[in-house]
């Protein structure tokens, strides 16, 4: 998964982060429409685009850039002039760019800085956000794209331990694990695709999903004592046998023969 698909994914699944992050009100995702944006003449894309659905807002040019190169800000705003000249908005514009860290940053000359001065142009460095960014669901997910090689894994399982408190919506909570998967194999490619679910599938941790409110709903409609009553749900949910095995106590062959017993009763 390459960066630029990373911020495409966390803008388009959270884009009321992305004012967070650049300080405004979150709220005002509402009225933003999210995608990216092709610039035909010269097949330029934007990593991302958010486009108000108002004339009064401002449409946000969004570009992720990990590598230094020298020549990015010429790039930048030749696509911001050729998309001004195609669509012809009649909004105000804003390119924000986020840098893992300021040493990233080519700099700005005399010929850019009029953005800057002008507020037309913000820079975001991760490593500079604030603490309290990066304990909030979903903002601590920008941890794990600007860790390396070396440090994305205790990256990863800092935050599978923070996800079950922070995540209530099963269908959410697996696309986050199948993103890390993917962000891990990028970053860490020696490490198998099995090896990493392995270490992340639990989501995190028994006790922590033990304390989440799908389990608690779980154990409640069916009795916290009734352990192969709650092995039956969370095979209906598409949990690994593994993980209920630890989750339940039960062993994996005793899950195993449950789920080969749902599977006869469907037939």
């Amino acid at each position: 998964m390459k960066l630029d698909s990373f911020f495409y994914w966390f803008f388009s699944a959270f884009p009321d982060a992305f004012f967070t992050l650049i300080g405004e009100d979150q709220r005002k995702a509402r009225r933003y429409k999210f995608s990216s944006i092709e610039v035909k003449e010269q097949a330029f894309r934007f990593d991302g685009v958010f486009l108000p659905t108002s004339p009064k807002e401002r449409i946000y040019f969004v570009e992720a850039q990990f590598d230094k190169k020298p020549d990015f800000y010429l790039r930048l705003f030749a696509e911001v002039a050729i998309y001004i000249r195609q669509k012809k908005p009649i909004q105000r514009w804003r390119a924000v760019v986020i840098f893992p860290e300021e040493k990233c940053d080519p700099g700005l000359t005399h010929h850019y800085q009029e953005f800057f001065e002008s507020g037309r142009l913000l820079r975001i460095y991760l490593n500079k956000l604030p603490e309290k960014y990066l304990r909030r669901f979903p903002l601590n997910l920008l941890q794990v794209i600007s860790a390396s090689e070396q440090t994305v894994l205790p990256a990863v399982r800092k935050l599978t331990r923070q996800l079950p408190h922070q995540v209530r919506d099963q269908k959410q909570l697996k696309s986050i694990v199948d993103f890390l998967i993917n962000l891990i194999l990028s970053k860490a490619p020696k490490l198998s695709r099995k090896e990493i679910k392995k270490m992340i599938e639990p989501t995190m941790n028994v006790a922590n999903f033990r304390h989440t409110r799908f389990y608690q709903e779980v154990a409640e409609e069916v009795g916290v004592e009734k352990t192969k009553e709650i092995a039956k749900s969370l095979l209906k949910k598409k949990m690994s046998a593994e993980f209920i095995a630890e989750v339940t106590g039960l062993s994996v062959g005793q899950i195993r023969a449950i789920k080969r017993d749902l599977t006869a009763r469907k037939k």
